[in-house]
């Protein structure tokens, strides 16, 4: 550890590296690919200076369900619905960053749901959620930044969603999404990667 208890981590490109051997390793042995990202996951720590403003997203890998698992990451690499998160550190709160194509899309799934803003000319946001620290669903031995969007504003289905954050170097932070099946049982859905802007 440095003179600021941050963990030394590997330079960004071993680090990179070392996410997509991970991934190229999910492709051929799905459960020897995810423990590799969980062991990277459990390498990182809770982030040393506060997340705030706009981060770039990507997702890493997906673990939804055996039959739902493949089409749902060739939709996320086809489309890339998904851009990232807004994160307002003061407010320990934020949204996620989304394309046009994909909040046309959630209108119809949502149709209640009226939570989406323009964020840029191709882009929105929308799924608010709050942030604090706790212990990780499934590392409870980890301190992690939560992202809970437990939020009467979100529709039921997003308000069963939690994420976990940790900073593996001076700007990549790798997350785990999970599912609240019932009060005390979460599964993993995927894990992806967030980068300031």
């Amino acid at each position: 550890m440095n003179s600021e208890g941050f963990a030394r981590t590997p330079p960004p490109s071993t680090l990179l590296y070392r996410i997509e051997a991970a991934q190229y390793e999910v492709v051929r042995d799905r459960a020897r690919g995810l423990e590799r990202l969980n062991k990277l996951f459990r390498e990182g720590v809770f982030p040393q200076t506060p997340v705030n403003g706009p981060t770039n997203g990507q997702m890493i890998a997906a673990d939804i369900a055996p039959h739902v698992t493949p089409p749902f990451v060739r939709l996320i690499e086809t489309t890339k619905p998904w851009l990232g998160k807004v994160f307002d550190a003061e407010g320990a709160c934020g949204e996620n960053l989304l394309t046009p194509g994909f909040v046309n899309a959630a209108r119809v799934f949502f149709p209640g749901y009226s939570g989406f803003r323009p964020a840029s000319e191709h882009s929105f946001t929308g799924f608010s959620f709050r942030t604090y620290a706790g212990d990780g669903v499934k590392d409870p031995d980890r301190r992690v930044l939560k992202i809970d969007y437990d939020s009467p504003v979100n529709p039921p289905a997003m308000r069963r969603i939690l994420d976990e954050l940790v900073q593996l170097d001076d700007n990549y932070y790798l997350g785990k999404a999970h599912f609240r099946l019932s009060l005390t049982n979460w599964h993993l859905l995927f894990y992806f990667a967030l980068q300031r802007c």
